[in-house]
């Protein structure tokens, strides 16, 4: 494979990962907002306590104090799940 061809390879699958996060944002953006159910905290992959930089308080499905618009149940700001999209 040429550099040329790698670079293109690279760039692609670049666009293709970054539709592809967009396309799932806007997609649980939109079930939170529709009143679908919430998910449970294992679904989520939930912590309580983040080992990461991302925390709970910093995504924009938390509600403060202790809610979440897509898992269901007590949420800490300081924790996390696979669903964490940054506020922007």
């Amino acid at each position: 494979m040429t550099t040329v061809e790698s670079a293109r390879n690279s760039r692609r699958r670049f666009l293709k990962i970054s539709v592809s996060s967009a396309l799932g944002s806007v997609a649980l953006a939109a079930c939170s907002t529709l009143g679908l159910p919430k998910i449970s905290k294992a679904q989520a992959a939930y912590e309580d306590r983040s080992t990461r930089r991302e925390h709970c308080a910093g995504c924009i499905h938390f509600v403060a104090p202790h809610g979440c618009t897509v898992v269901a149940g007590d949420i800490s700001p300081r924790g996390v799940c696979r669903y964490f999209s940054a506020k922007a």
